[in-house]
């Protein structure tokens, strides 16, 4: 048997940056992407949309402390709507670098991993994109 692709006959939209900020503030979980030298590494953390940057807790010895700070990183939200068939993904490239908690204060700033999460990485885009797939 066959089987069905749902996801023919849809229409991609891009999205406008403003459409793209909204959705980035919708949403308190997105994925980051980053090269950990042995090959790309994509984590879904809390963040927090702040002033037009991207901003998240991390612990200060972990593997994604010590691969993003100066380096390009990407962000990425997303929802998908499968009955419908529809959805919408957000894109962001930038660069990230590492701050203490105590100098950003942020209550909003949290996260769903207990433990020592006192640093803050601060993603600067230099792109933000967006589409909005309209099922059929």
């Amino acid at each position: 048997m066959a089987h069905e692709n749902i996801w023919t006959g849809g229409r991609l939209i891009e999205l406008t940056t403003q459409e793209c900020w909204e959705l980035l503030a919708s949403r308190p979980v997105g994925r980051i992407a980053y090269d950990d030298g042995e090959g790309p590494v994509v984590l879904p953390v809390n963040h927090l949309v702040c002033d037009g940057t991207i901003r998240f807790r991390t612990a200060p010895h972990s593997t994604l402390a010590s691969h993003v700070h100066g380096h390009r990183v990407a962000f990425q939200l997303d929802d998908v709507e499968e009955f419908h068939t529809s959805g919408w993904s957000v894109l962001v490239r930038g660069r990230a670098v590492l701050a203490d908690l105590d100098l950003h204060g942020e209550v909003e700033l949290t996260t769903w991993v207990a433990g020592n999460r006192q640093l803050v990485v601060e993603i600067t885009p230099t792109e933000v994109t967006g589409r909005r797939l309209i099922g059929n």
